[in-house]
């Protein structure tokens, strides 16, 4: 005897998601800007690659996979997601690839993080508020 399924769906489609519609626009550009560089700076890759870029400015691809401890394949998603976000740009010139700081943008986003330490009356000058990862001792 044969017994017929109760439901008649295909395996496909238990494995496809329903697709959800963005909620982007529902938010200020400025706010949904500020939330790509915060994921963009939430890795210690990517703060890593951001420090050597504005200590040394232009830096070839070769240069920042050896200063990030990862593989070279890692480090180059790390670039994408900084490109991305706007932090930094990027540029081709043989037989390399060139990366440096996007200073207006840097600039904004740091302008915003000292209002934030100044809404929490946070003295941006004071050394004792330097968070434990900004610190030289380890």
């Amino acid at each position: 005897m044969h017994l017929k399924p109760l439901f008649s769906i295909s395996i496909y489609q238990l494995k496809q998601p329903a697709m959800a519609f963005s909620k982007a626009p529902l938010f200020d550009q400025a706010v949904y800007k500020q939330s790509f560089w915060s994921k963009a700076l939430s890795h210690p890759a990517r703060i890593i690659i951001l420090t050597y870029l504005l200590e040394n400015d232009t830096t070839a691809f070769y240069i920042l996979a050896k200063k990030v401890p990862l593989a070279k394949p890692t480090v180059s998603q790390h670039l994408r997601y900084l490109r991305e976000s706007g932090l930094i740009d990027s540029f081709e010139k043989y037989p390399h690839t060139y990366y440096k700081i996007n200073k207006n943008l840097c600039q904004d986003l740091a302008l915003r993080i000292q209002s934030l330490h100044a809404a929490f009356g946070i003295n941006t000058n004071d050394k004792s508020n330097t968070p434990l990862w900004a610190s030289s001792q380890g």
